[in-house]
């Protein structure tokens, strides 16, 4: 049986655990468009992915994520504050 999160649970989740967190930066990562990952900018409007605020690092982050890189202290504190907002679009891509 698989467990469902809430999008009050992942919030907290992804704002605290550095595992949740990094895996949420990746999956949100994969929902910016080709141009979005290669500007590192968020360019359409599509309430998917990251706002424009955050696309540039967090885009950053993602990559070196993928590439196996560990974050630092101060990296996983800057997810930890950007990652609450993304929380009902976790939702949405962990259970479709």
């Amino acid at each position: 049986m698989k467990t469902t999160y809430k999008k009050h649970e992942i919030r907290a989740k992804v704002q605290t655990d550095a595992r949740w967190a990094c895996k949420a930066v990746v999956a949100l990562y994969k929902f910016q468009t080709s141009e979005e990952k290669y500007l590192r900018e968020s360019v359409f409007q599509n309430q998917v992915g990251f706002n424009g605020v955050d696309a540039e690092i967090l885009s950053s982050f993602a990559e070196q994520i993928i590439a196996g890189r560990t974050m630092s202290e101060k990296q996983m504190t800057i997810i930890f504050r950007a990652m609450g907002k993304y929380a009902g679009q976790l939702e949405k891509i962990a259970y479709g």
